[in-house]
């Protein structure tokens, strides 16, 4: 799709709940995205909200999104049933530097629904695990009811080494209590061949980010995914910058040590 204004219908098959205020839908069709990447979903005279696909982007004939009601358009979205319609337009942006992780150990960083734009990630990395050095994901959360995609958590681990912390206590041993930043401090990385994917609350970021770079971690190596409000997805509003940056053009996926000092501008 080209990065314009038209928008195409895609008839919701599914939904599932999968948190608080959490939905999981799957549409029919075909969506062409690099994950990392995000797509425009609106409800005609509603409104119109930034999502990344959440499904394997190889997936010919359906995809996924995962929206948490939290505000007039979301909640719209999240009260749509099967056999409804959304509108959507693109994807837009950059996605993840799949190229530059071959031959790399991959550290994965989620904060809560941060782990949306990471998993059409984690499916591209083990149907070609060959290519890869060591995966690590790290995943921080609520509780255990605001944990996504359980059920995918549980079959990687089979593959990639999973760390889940959750702030609440849970008697269920799969799961950590703490902070995300806690398994991060302590943690032994070969900084010559790793490279850091970070997605999650802005909050987060700067606690993540020394954490890696405490372990000597070059900001070169260390990319991250913002969100920010969107209007049109294509740098028109500018509604999304950072500093000199636009998060729907230059963005989502910045390299660290290239924002790093347009942060919080």
């Amino acid at each position: 799709m080209k990065n314009n204004f038209n928008t195409k219908k895609y008839e919701i098959i599914t939904k599932e709940k999968t948190g608080p205020a959490i939905y999981n839908f799957v549409l029919s069709g075909q969506l062409n995205f690099s994950p990392g990447q995000f797509i425009q979903a609106g409800i005609p005279h509603i409104g119109e909200a930034t999502f990344a696909p959440c499904s394997d982007p190889d997936q010919k004939n359906s995809f996924e999104l995962c929206v948490r009601g939290c505000g007039s358009t979301t909640d719209a979205i999240t009260k749509l049933l099967p056999e409804d319609f959304l509108n959507i337009r693109g994807p837009y942006g950059n996605g993840w530097p799949i190229e530059k992780l071959k031959k790399k150990d991959i550290i994965l960083v989620a904060g809560g629904m941060g782990l949306i734009p990471l998993r059409p990630l984690i499916f591209k990395l083990l149907k070609n695990k060959r290519s890869f050095n060591k995966i690590s994901l790290f995943g921080g959360f609520r509780t255990k009811e605001h944990v996504l995609f359980e059920a995918d958590l549980v079959k990687w681990k089979k593959s990639i080494d999973i760390n889940i912390y959750l702030e609440q206590l849970t008697n269920d041993s799969f799961y950590n209590h703490g902070l995300i930043t806690e398994p991060l401090e302590k943690m032994k990385i070969n900084t010559k061949k790793s490279i850091a994917l970070i997605c999650g609350p802005e909050v987060m970021v700067p606690f993540v980010t020394k954490a890696l770079s405490e372990r000597g971690l070059p900001d070169d190596q260390i990319y991250l995914s913002y969100e920010r409000r969107m209007e049109c997805g294509i740098g028109i509003c500018q509604h999304c910058s950072i500093g000199k940056y636009l998060v729907c053009k230059d963005g989502p996926v910045f390299r660290y040590d290239q924002i790093k000092e347009e942060l919080g501008k």
